[in-house]
Parts: structure tokens; sequence; C-alpha cells
């Protein structure tokens, strides 16, 4: 017993040392620069907008009196709300085809269709779409020679184009673990549901995506988190046009030189996000009761 007993503890600490350098980095790298930008969201600035030492709550009241700021906060929840709703619809069927796809070469090639955006510089893919976009890009060039349009649309600066080129660099994060829930599924009980007289849809319903849930729940936090602070494709194809929080943050940094605004705009935001991804995930719980009886 005591020998069990010894080589379990001796186990643990095997872990615990494996697990160390890890916890240090994370402490090292995030905890504390976290802490330090609290620290800088209270501190007063002067007529320039240099931090002075001292105490005040003068930045959190301005992120929620200002329009300037509230607005930024409003517009990046509704542009991640539907980003996420639209990477859950195109990358649900893209994860079933996936999952369900015998190992080949047209898997493989589909694979490397998902994977290889995350393989390019998010500049270069929002760079693309700039070009895509413009005046004289493919998508003007396609609604004006189908007769669609008489003259090329603005699309660059516009919330439709942030959406698209976010959607496009989020995708395959909601892809990927929707992928692996599905191939998680044991294909019998599809079989089965289907035997019992279920046709296609509801088994679908009330077989595949119940069992799916953990890879929607997923995409849809990951997907939601990253959109909510994303700043480089909505600032190279929105510009200065899209009131959103991470291009608030960033022009506080960059050109207002602000540091304390932008460390309590950072704080608002990063609270916003752990609220919206609490609510959904709760939301995605009670759907799994409901659905689990």
């Amino acid at each position: 017993m005591s020998s069990s007993s010894g080589e379990t503890g001796s186990g643990r600490w095997r872990g615990a040392a494996l697990v160390l350098p890890a916890l240090i980095f994370l402490v090292l790298m995030l905890v504390l620069p976290m802490i330090r930008m609290l620290i800088m969201s209270f501190r007063p600035v002067d007529e320039y907008g240099q931090a002075q030492s001292g105490f005040t709550t003068g930045q959190y009241r301005r992120v929620f009196t200002e329009s300037f700021f509230s607005q930024a906060l409003v517009h990046s929840v509704y542009v991640a709300l539907v980003v996420t709703v639209l990477c859950l619809v195109l990358g649900y069927p893209a994860a079933y085809v996936l999952a369900h796809r015998r190992p080949g070469v047209l898997r493989t090639l589909l694979l490397l269709v998902v994977v290889s955006p995350l393989l390019t510089s998010v500049v270069v893919r929002s760079y693309g779409w700039s070009i895509l976009l413009s005046g004289n890009g493919l998508v003007n060039r396609i609604l004006v020679g189908s007769g669609l349009r008489s003259q090329p649309a603005h699309l660059l600066g516009s919330t439709l184009a942030v959406v698209v080129s976010v959607t496009h660099v989020l995708l395959p994060f909601a892809i990927i673990p929707l992928t692996t829930a599905l191939r998680g599924i044991e294909p019998n009980l599809t079989r089965a549901s289907l035997s019992l007289g279920a046709g296609p849809v509801r088994t679908f319903w009330r077989v595949t995506v119940p069992l799916s849930l953990p890879g929607i729940a997923a995409g849809v936090l990951i997907v939601f988190a990253l959109s909510m602070g994303i700043y480089i494709t909505p600032r190279l194809i929105g510009g200065t046009n899209q009131p959103l929080a991470g291009i608030r943050i960033y022009d506080q940094v960059s050109s207002v030189y602000d540091y304390p605004m932008a460390a309590a705009l950072s704080f608002v935001l990063l609270m916003l996000t752990g609220i919206c991804t609490a609510v959904f995930g709760g939301g995605l719980q009670l759907w799994a009761r409901r659905l689990h009886g």
C-alpha cells in the first residue's frame, strides 16, 4: 500500500514538474503584463495624454460615457455575433464533409484548403481582400459586368466588407473543432436512428447535432473571442470608418499615445468578451440538457 501511494505521489510530482515551465511562462508573459496594464488603466493623464502618478477612474467613465468608445464596444459585439453565426453556418457543412469523407486524396485536398489560410499571414489575406473589394477589384467587375450595378460599389470601408474578410480569417477556427467533434460520433448511432424510422433530417437534428455540441461550443467561443478583439483586418478593410474596439485601442496606443485609456478600454473589452462567452456557454449547456431530455 505504501509503495503504491509513494509511486502515485512521485507521479504527481513529475506531472507538476512538467507543467511548471508552462505555468511560469504564462505568469511572466500574460499575468504580470495584465496586472501592469490594469494598474496603468487607473493612472491619471495630463493634457498631453501622458500617464501620471496617482489613481483615477476617469478612463473607465470615458469608455461608457463617450460615444467614441461606447459605440465601438457595441459595434464590436455586433460584428463578432454576425461573424460567429456565419462561421458556424459555413463551417458546419464543411466540417461534416471532412468528418465523413474517407481518407484519400480528395479529403487531404479539402483539409489543405481549410488549413491553408492559417499558413498565410493575416496581413496578406486582408490585403488580398482589399484588392478584391476595391473599386476595380474582381467583385465590382462581376457586379458591373453582370448588370447588377451600373457603377462600382463602395465596398471598402463598409461593415459588410469587414464581416466577410473577418469570417474568412476565422473560419478555420470553427471548422477544425467541428470536424473533430463530428469524427468522434459513432456511425452506428446514426444507422440505428435511420433503422428505427427516423429520416435523415430528424436524425441530423436529434442525433448528429446534439453529439457535436462540444465542437459547436468550442468553435463559437473561439471565433467570438477572436473576432471581438481583431483589428488588423478591419483596419485594412474598413479603415477609419469602422468603430471597433480593437481599432480604438490601437489608435490610442499608436497615434494618441494615451496608454491609460488604451488599457482601460482593453479591460472593458476583455470583461465584455468574458460575459458574452459565459452567456453563450450557459445557453449551449441549456440547449444540450434540453436535447438530452
